[in-house]
């Protein structure tokens, strides 16, 4: 798993659930935007592993590797 802010391996995860490294663990980091639609983005798991989703889904399917 990546850390949000610099793509390091994450430790933990922030109180807005991000996963993050221990160097950014008190910054605060939100979700990236959707590169489709500009949304917000949420943490989301599947049996694949954790990604980051669009919130405007079902109408929009875009995602981005953690």
């Amino acid at each position: 798993m990546k850390c949000a802010k610099c793509g390091g391996s994450a430790t933990i995860y922030n109180k807005a659930g991000v996963p993050v490294c221990s160097r950014h663990t008190n910054e605060k980091i939100t979700s990236p935007k959707c590169p489709e639609c500009s949304s917000p983005m949420s943490l989301r798991e599947s049996k694949y592993g954790k990604f980051w989703g669009c919130t405007a889904f079902p109408m929009c399917d875009g995602i981005q590797k953690i």
